[in-house]
């Protein structure tokens, strides 16, 4: 009987340790290092602020307020950036469990699962009521249709007498007006692309029919993201037809009656009218119309009530009805996410970065339709100084048909805080004749690392997302003097001893 006291009493104690523990690594990872302006450092949480002064949480337990012109300049841009609203979020669990796909569902987006074949990006549509294969092209300028799948759609094709670029070259192509094109709830109508032969360049009937390229990727505030396999559009954003007189379109639902619902009882005898405000695994808690609460145990709703209490979350249900939730920015949603983010420029509908290959400066076009990096060869020879093959030693594929290229060793690709070490790509003419403009950019920067870095495109804000911490970078464990240390030395100067 003692034995098993003393046993209950050290499992007890054991598992208090381990409470104990954890709670004292996860505050620890909650403290951030602040820097005075006199170049003293401290750690500490944010608590609350004012326009002109900052509270926090020492690591000792104990307030201490700044005037936050005290603070280095960095860390007075962190202060101003911070809001309550934001570091509950990065401090609640479920939060940190949501997907890209989930938080940006909740920001009214739509979005496709599509396909990843040689590392290009495919989803299925419609044009002129026919279903089509479309390939996602960040490098395309505008969307671009096989010829022959316009015919069998009925599209009329003038002649051509149009020319479009791309990495091989460029080849002849033809104004087609399409009555409607569909992706989803995505609705586009009335408008002119350009079609030409996809088959020399691998498409066409059984690959791919329509480049969906960087014109309505804008105008849609698309955002592709890798790591999910997805792509969001805002349907919304696309003119819809007006309604038909003397019918104005529904009004959204909106106040504390927008969240009521029918429920349903188990037996089907009975209905109500209510709101779902909280859920255990037992039971449901629901508000009235009267306001009046009330509990009732999961098992006497009907099996499809069920399904939606199971699939409810309280932190969505509140995000959805939160202001400040609906301003939150994607950069916003996805720092929180530890991605780093890139702020581009748009140079007719090309995205472009800048980064460096070795010690070069880069400037790369972000393509989703190239299938690695592809570096100018000029620029690759004679501007970064890499290892270059011999031109024709292989192939280039793309608008054009096919042209020569070289096999080339890149020692280190750097964006930010990204870094991809010791790749082989290869270089082209892509600037020859023009194409692209010369020092437009210098490399494709493909889809191959784009996958690998998680990369996230975002259209509306101008902005791509990368996750340095998939890339080859030295650990960032190697640097101990970033580790919070519970010293006296880390207090801010008035709360020194």
């Amino acid at each position: 009987m003692n034995r098993s006291r003393l046993a209950l009493s050290a499992l007890c104690a054991s598992a208090l340790l381990t409470l104990l523990a954890t709670a004292d690594a996860q505050q620890a990872a909650a403290f951030r290092r602040f820097t005075l302006r006199d170049g003293k450092t401290f750690y500490g949480v944010i608590t609350t602020k004012s326009s002109t002064s900052v509270t926090f949480t020492l690591q000792n337990g104990k307030p201490s307020t700044q005037p936050i012109r005290a603070l280095s300049e960095p860390d007075q841009q962190f202060v101003r950036k911070w809001t309550k609203f934001k570091d509950d979020l990065l401090n609640n669990a479920e939060f940190a469990s949501l997907t890209v796909k989930e938080m940006l569902e909740l920001r009214g987006y739509q979005s496709f699962e599509f396909d990843i074949e040689g590392n290009h990006i495919f989803v299925d549509g419609e044009v002129g009521g026919k279903s089509m294969r479309f390939m996602i092209d960040t490098g395309a300028h505008s969307s671009i249709i096989h010829d022959g799948s316009a015919k069998e759609a009925g599209l009329e094709i003038g002649p051509y007498d149009q020319e479009i670029r791309g990495v091989a070259g460029s080849q002849k192509a033809a104004v087609t007006r399409i009555s409607v094109l569909k992706l989803g709830d995505t609705v586009v109508e009335n408008r002119k692309l350009l079609a030409t032969d996809f088959v020399p360049i691998g498409g066409g009937p059984g690959q791919f029919e329509v480049i969906f390229g960087a014109d309505f990727l804008r105008e849609l505030d698309a955002v592709i993201s890798y790591r999910e396999g997805r792509i969001f559009l805002k349907p919304d954003n696309i003119v819809k037809k007006a309604a038909p007189e003397g019918k104005p379109a529904p009004a959204a639902a909106t106040g504390p009656k927008a969240d009521f619902r029918r429920w349903t009882s188990s037996d089907g005898a009975k209905t109500f009218q209510a709101a779902l405000v909280e859920k255990s695994d037992k039971d449901a808690t629901f508000r009235m119309q009267g306001d009046k609460l009330v509990k009732l145990e999961l098992d006497k709703l009907s099996e499809a009530d069920r399904e939606i209490v199971a699939k409810w979350s309280k932190l969505r249900d509140d995000l959805t009805k939160s202001p400040e939730w609906r301003t939150l920015t994607v950069k916003e949603l996805l720092e929180l996410r530890s991605y780093q983010s890139f702020e581009y420029r748009l140079e007719g509908n090309h995205i472009l970065v800048d980064g460096r290959i070795g010690d070069t400066k880069t400037r790369f076009l972000i393509d989703t339709g190239a299938h690695s990096c592809t570096m100018d060869y000029k620029f690759a020879k004679e501007t970064a100084k890499l290892e270059v093959g011999k031109l024709g030693e292989t192939m280039v594929r793309g608008i054009g048909g096919e042209a020569p290229a070289a096999f080339t060793k890149i020692p280190v690709i750097t964006l930010g805080d990204a870094v991809i070490r010791d790749r082989q790509a290869i270089s082209a003419e892509i600037h020859k004749g023009g194409i692209g403009g010369e020092g437009n950019h210098d490399a494709l920067f493909g889809a191959e690392f784009l996958r690998e870095l998680d990369a996230v495109i975002n259209y509306k804000e101008g902005r791509m997302f990368l996750k340095p911490d998939n890339s080859d970078k030295p650990d960032s464990a190697a640097k101990p003097a970033d580790a919070p240390k519970k010293d006296a030395a880390d207090a801010p100067a008035e709360e020194k001893k």
